[in-house]
């Protein structure tokens, strides 16, 4: 019975199979504020199953905010499982990215994200490629249009620290997005910048990276342990092993299609 029991904890572990989510989850784990409303949440609930990305493992962050229109929300993608969708993508062959430089009066593209002491960030560029086009596709992005800065008007978190490695970053997702736009056109990731991100910066504290990545476990940790009691309390139980229902969610109401949701 107790292994029985084992296997259903594991086949309904959230954490790592967010086919599992329920709009409840939603809810409770990533809405704390209560700012979303009961279509807002089938929506989410419909994009992390449509694609299959798990906000415990941090592939994506649901961002609930507040507008002057009443409250919103948008699903950013982590630049780590954009790259692992592009690697999917049918056509694709590989990428070239790089930053831009001023050396000596001239600009110049480096690939990597090494420059000279000398040398001034002024962007960044990508090339992908694919078997089935002719031609590349090359995007360059200005660091300055990018470059995420706090209160005082200098770069925070990684801008300051890897200013390099992530205006690189930028300009591969740009790139890949334009490559792929069925694939990954509406996949937004937290270093694209533009209106989604700009309306969040507006009306929401920003959170560093340790801040989320700490907010993140305290959510999975309580989660395992609600779990665990659970258990606990089932296997106390002296229920027959086929007689074990296993537990279901009724799906939060909204609507669910995905050529209705509005990013």
């Amino acid at each position: 019975m107790a292994n029985q029991l084992s296997t259903q904890q594991v086949k309904r572990d959230i954490t790592t199979d967010p086919t599992l989510l329920t709009g409840a989850d939603i809810k409770k784990y990533f809405d704390p504020q209560n700012l979303l409303s009961e279509k807002q949440v089938g929506q989410a609930l419909a994009l992390c199953k449509g694609r299959n990305l798990n906000p415990f493992a941090n592939e994506v962050y649901i961002v609930a905010y507040k507008n002057n229109s009443g409250t919103d929300f948008s699903l950013i993608v982590s630049k780590e499982a954009f790259m692992k969708r592009a690697e999917r993508c049918e056509g694709y062959d590989g990428f070239e990215a790089g930053i831009t430089v001023m050396r000596n009066g001239e600009m110049v593209e480096i690939e990597g994200s090494l420059k000279l002491p000398d040398d001034v960030l002024i962007g960044g560029w990508a090339i992908v490629y694919r078997k089935d086009r002719s031609h590349r596709y090359k995007v360059t992005v200005d660091f300055n249009e990018y470059v995420k800065l706090d209160k005082y008007g200098n770069p925070r978190s990684t801008w300051k620290s890897m200013p390099g490695t992530m205006i690189r970053k930028t300009a591969l997702v740009q790139t890949l997005r334009e490559a792929f736009p069925d694939e990954l056109g509406n996949m937004y990731t937290d270093i694209d910048g533009g209106d989604t991100f700009d309306a969040i910066k507006d009306v929401t504290p920003q959170e560093t990276q340790e801040e989320v990545r700490a907010r993140k476990m305290t959510q999975i940790e309580q989660y395992k342990q609600e779990q665990a009691q659970k258990q606990t309390q089932k296997a106390d139980t002296s229920y027959p092993v086929d007689e074990v229902s296993e537990h279901t969610d009724d799906p939060v109401q909204g609507e669910l299609l995905d050529g209705e949701l509005e990013y």
